[in-house]
C-alpha cells in the first residue's frame, strides 16, 4: 500500500508539472482586470507596525532568498473587518509599491480565499513578478492595480493547500477529465503546466462569478475552456463559495514565528534592538489549515 501510494504521488506530481499542448484561447487575461476591480470591493481595514527588530520567519526566508536584507523589511499587522485575526504583511523599504496598495488589493479578495494566504510580502526587483511559497505570496516591483495576479497567486493556495474536495485539484482525476473535454486553455501562461492552468482558470472563474455578464460577456469562444473554469466553479461552490465575497474567516494558516531580523550581535543594539515579541497567535475559534510544502517560484514568475 505504501509503495502504491508513492507511485500515485509521483504520477500526480508529473501530471502537475507537464507542459500543456492545447492552444491558448486569449493572448492574456488583461481584459479581465477592470471588471474584477470594479466588482471586488475593498474591505475596510486598519494596520499597525511591528516593534523594532522582528520579522516573520517566512518573510525573512523569502527576503534573503531574493538576495535582500531582512533588516530592510518592515512588518505590519493588517486588521480587516471580516476576520478576527490580522494578516501579517511584510514590505521591503525599497519596494516601489506602497503598503496601502497591497492592503487594498489583498482586501478585495473574498475572505474565504484570503484565509488560505499566510503572509503577503512586497520586495523590489527590476522585473515585476510574483510567486507562492507554502501559502506566502511574494510580489516583486510595483503591483499596480493587478487583481488578476492576486487571484492567480491565491488560486495556488486554494489548489495546493487543499481547499477543494479534490486535493490538490490540479492533479485530480476530476480536473484532468474536464480538461480533456476542452479544446483550449485560457492563455499562454496556462500552458506552463496544470498548476498554472488551474490558477489561470481561477482568475477566469472569479470574473465569471463576480462580474455581470460573466466570462461569456467578453469572450465569444468561452465554451472552449468551459469545462475547466466550470470545474473550479463547482469545487469552490462545494467548499463554501470561496471565490465570492461575503461572510467572515473561519480558518487560517498559522503565522510563521517572529524571529530577529539579524542573527548578529547588532540585533542587541542600535536600530536592530528587539522590542516586545509580537503575538502572532490565531483567534481560538479559528480552524487551523494544515500546512503543505510547495513552491511555485520556478514556474510561477507571473510577470507584468
Amino acid at each position: 500500500m505504501i509503495q502504491l501510494t508513492a507511485v500515485v504521488t509521483v504520477l500526480a506530481a508529473l501530471t502537475q508539472a507537464q507542459q500543456l499542448s492545447k492552444p491558448p484561447l486569449r493572448n492574456n487575461l488583461d481584459a479581465l482586470e477592470q471588471g474584477l476591480l470594479n466588482n471586488l470591493h475593498p474591505t475596510h481595514s486598519t494596520w499597525d507596525k511591528w516593534g523594532a527588530g522582528w520579522i516573520p520567519a517566512d518573510c525573512k526566508s523569502m527576503t534573503e532568498s531574493a538576495g535582500l536584507k531582512a533588516t530592510d523589511v518592515e512588518t505590519f499587522n493588517v486588521h480587516y473587518d471580516d476576520c478576527s485575526t490580522a494578516w501579517v504583511m511584510c514590505r521591503h523599504v525599497s519596494s516601489p509599491d506602497p503598503l496601502v496598495n497591497m492592503i487594498d488589493l489583498f482586501g478585495r479578495l473574498p475572505v474565504k480565499t484570503r484565509q488560505y494566504v499566510r503572509h503577503m510580502i512586497a520586495l523590489p526587483n527590476p522585473t515585476g513578478y510574483a510567486y507562492n511559497w507554502n501559502g506566502n505570496i511574494a510580489m516583486f516591483n510595483r503591483i499596480n492595480g493587478d487583481m488578476t495576479v492576486f487571484i492567480h497567486e491565491s488560486g495556488h493556495s486554494l489548489d495546493l493547500l487543499g481547499a477543494y474536495a479534490d486535493k490538490p485539484l490540479s492533479s485530480s482525476t476530476n480536473w484532468i477529465n474536464n480538461y480533456n473535454q476542452d479544446s483550449n486553455v485560457p492563455d499562454p501562461y496556462a500552458q506552463t503546466n496544470q498548476v498554472e492552468n488551474v490558477a489561470q482558470n481561477t482568475v477566469v472563474d472569479s470574473y465569471n462569478l463576480n462580474v455581470p455578464g460573466g466570462f461569456g460577456g467578453i469572450e465569444p469562444n468561452w465554451s472552449k475552456i468551459f469545462h475547466q473554469y466550470a470545474t473550479v466553479q463547482t469545487e469552490q461552490r462545494d467548499a463554501g463559495n470561496l471565490l465570492v465575497p461575503g461572510g467572515t474567516c473561519s480558518k487560517r494558516l498559522t503565522n510563521s514565528a517572529p524571529v530577529s531580523q539579524t542573527s548578529s550581535k547588532r540585533s542587541l543594539e542600535g536600530r536592530f534592538a528587539l522590542g516586545p515579541k509580537p503575538n502572532v497567535a490565531l483567534a481560538s475559534h479559528l480552524e487551523v489549515i494544515p500546512p503543505k510544502e510547495f513552491n511555485t517560484e520556478k514556474d510561477c514568475k507571473h510577470k507584468w
